[in-house]
């Protein structure tokens, strides 16, 4: 595996995606159960549904500024480099 010199603002792109994706997880586990839902049992209130659409587009944004960086027209394995920045990111 090469070395990779991220540039500061791409390894904290990653790192905010992480965060990002963990809040995503963290609001979708404190929503009722699918099958609960579907049997009437339980519902998704509005204010939970938008603040799970509201982190989504956060991550989504995040993702769209990772992939776009200018960094990565300057590297041959491209895939490489994203695989390394996901470890660096999560040291």
């Amino acid at each position: 595996m090469a070395t990779y010199d991220f540039p500061p603002d791409l390894l904290q792109l990653q790192r905010d995606w992480y965060a990002a994706d963990a809040r995503c997880q963290e609001i979708t586990a404190s929503h009722p159960p699918a099958l609960d839902v579907i049997a009437g049992t339980a519902t998704v209130t509005d204010e939970q549904h938008t603040e799970l659409k509201r982190a989504r587009a956060e991550r989504w944004d995040l993702t769209e500024r990772l992939q776009r960086h200018r960094w990565w027209a300057t590297v041959d394995d491209v895939l490489d480099a994203k695989k390394e920045l996901r470890a660096a990111a999560q040291r």
